[in-house]
């Protein structure tokens, strides 16, 4: 397998120092970034989000250690670098003593790993969705930004299996609707009114997410955050948003979306096409 490990390129399986809290204790961050042709795509926003998480989790260093340069070398190598791909950005907190007490700045040495691969592209039908029965607490820090402790994400995608669905919407300790295991949602009104919870709910702040809620308006999509109870829900046409899939339809028991919708679905899936080709592009002429 070829990653990029603290600065450099590596070919084996085994690197992780047995230590690392990351491993250990799930004391870490990450990112998910699509790649286009080996070009990482919302390259600037995937970077902003990772350092908030960093600096809210008081780690000893940025994003700036992650080299544009370094990752499009590394979708190459791995490659990822014809069609769509995968980029995963880690920082661990290193490796540390026993206990739950974080090394101070001075002696800590965090964990930076990039990770590419090929992806297949996401079906164009809906994806079918259950309610798990996981809850996500709306104060919990894994709920606001993307931590290795995952389990509850983990928990919930396996209740989707279960199920043979594809995905799990999540609720939150009151009992409303927050995200899916692995993507942000939003209701699609008949007036090309978009909602999707708070994050103070316990949503993450996914980056396309924030790209509908900062420039749906262009679409011609009202875009809000609302609380949501799964009874508003029936009879609306669902979405699924993350940085894999872009915009995706969802259905809850196999009961299809509005058909009216349909039309306002294509319209926000090709404008957002349009966006994410400009920002790749954009990029690509950085590298």
């Amino acid at each position: 397998m070829t990653f990029w490990l603290n600065g450099a390129f590596r070919e084996e399986t085994r690197a992780i120092d047995v230590a690392d809290r990351g491993f250990l204790l799930g004391d870490g961050v990450f990112e998910t970034i699509l790649l286009v042709d080996g070009v990482p795509a919302f390259w600037d926003a995937h970077r902003a989000r990772l350092d908030d998480a960093l600096e809210a989790l008081r780690f000893p260093v940025r994003s700036d250690a992650f080299a544009l340069t370094a990752a499009r070398e590394l979708a190459a190598r791995a490659r990822a670098d014809a069609g769509a791909g995968v980029l995963r950005l880690t920082v661990a907190r290193g490796p540390a003593g026993r206990g739950l007490a974080p090394p101070v700045p001075a002696e800590a040495a965090p964990t930076l790993l990039m990770t590419a691969q090929a992806m297949a592209p996401y079906p164009d039908e809906p994806a079918a969705l259950v309610v798990s029965k996981v809850r996500r607490s709306s104060a919990s820090l894994s709920s606001r930004f993307k931590t290795a402790t995952y389990l509850d994400n983990l928990m919930a995608r396996g209740d989707a299996a279960a199920a043979g669905a594809d995905d799990a919407l999540m609720l939150n300790e009151r009992g409303r609707v927050v995200c899916a295991s692995a993507a942000n949602v939003f209701v699609l009104k008949d007036d090309a009114t978009l909602a999707t919870p708070p994050v103070g709910e316990g949503a993450l702040p996914g980056t396309v997410r924030a790209l509908l809620l900062a420039r749906g308006a262009e679409a011609g999509f009202a875009v809000r955050e609302a609380a949501l109870a799964p009874a508003e829900l029936s009879g609306r046409a669902l979405i699924l948003t993350n940085s894999l899939m872009g915009v995706r339809p969802a259905v809850i028991g196999g009961v299809a979306a509005p058909t009216r919708a349909d039309a306002l679905l294509s319209r926000l899936q090709m404008w957002y096409r349009a966006v994410l080709t400009e920002d790749v592009e954009q990029r690509a002429r950085q590298l």
